[in-house]
């Protein structure tokens, strides 16, 4: 019975403090009134709120917050003196976020740790098409050192009818042979490419570099091929090319995904009780 009693308790005791209390607490916060018109925060509608599922399903907030903490929190040394405000340095955000900041969200995704960069702002910081789609495509094409995982299923890698795609990613073929890895054919599969597609890779190097000599360049191509470190060389330089038949471009739930980031930006307006 002790036991019992004691967890009923502990359980009670937890849900009262955090749910109940705050939820009376909150209960009576409005929307901040920037004129007769427009108020913060906004719902999201359309392909935002479509995005804000596919965000949920893939699990985003496992890696990345959305918070920008206080000025009294993260440290950093500096000159030999240790200062905070560590989101605020990163430039992650202009202020710290408050309650308001989440009024329109259903379901508040705070997250659970920083694996990755806070993403209170992401959509103030980057809204580049061809930069957010690349970096969930893989996140090694545009940053090496990323543990972030790829999300290739997120993309459609088709072939080109007609013209290329306004939509379609502008990487090399290293990262959209294989969506999702970095890709790199073998010694042997790279000369008997070389065989078949001569004449394209050549007017792909003569075209990379104008201004000389098509002659100069045909018979550096040729000595190139000719030894082992010079097609790993030809290799490097074909790969950074895009396909020539093949795109890749984001799919329905990728385009919605997008659409989300950069709807996100909880310091769009200087709240008054966000001020230190």
């Amino acid at each position: 019975m002790v036991l019992f009693v004691g967890a009923v308790l502990t359980i009670s005791s937890s849900w009262l403090g955090l749910v109940i209390l705050p939820s009376i607490k909150l209960e009576p916060e409005q929307p901040y009134a920037e004129s007769a018109t427009e108020s913060y925060p906004k719902p999201l509608e359309g392909k935002a709120l479509a995005g804000q599922a596919v965000y949920q399903r893939e699990g985003c907030l496992y890696c990345h917050s959305q918070q920008v903490r206080s000025d009294r929190f993260g440290n950093w040394w500096e000159n030999g003196q240790m200062l905070t405000g560590a989101d605020i340095k990163r430039g992650w955000g202009v202020r710290r976020t408050v309650a308001r900041d989440y009024l329109a969200d259903k379901p508040v995704l705070l997250g659970t740790m920083r694996t990755g960069p806070d993403l209170s702002t992401i959509g103030r910081r980057n809204k580049s098409y061809q930069w957010q789609h690349t970096h969930l495509l893989n996140p090694r094409s545009q940053n090496a050192w990323s543990i972030m995982p790829s999300f290739p299923w997120l993309y459609s890698r088709e072939k080109i009818d007609g013209s290329r795609s306004e939509t379609a990613l502008d990487l090399g073929r290293e990262w959209t042979v294989r969506p999702g890895y970095r890709w790199r054919p073998t010694d042997a599969e790279w000369q008997t490419l070389l065989a078949s597609k001569k004449d394209a890779i050549l007017a792909a190097y003569v075209a990379a570099s104008p201004g000389k000599s098509v002659d100069a360049i045909k018979s550096a191509f040729e000595a190139q091929t000719a030894d082992a470190s010079g097609r790993a060389q030809m290799l490097n330089y074909w790969l950074t090319t895009r396909e020539e038949e093949y795109q890749v471009v984001p799919t329905s739930p990728g385009e919605d995904l997008f659409e989300y980031l950069i709807s996100l930006d909880k310091n769009a307006v200087d709240l008054p009780e966000a001020k230190e």
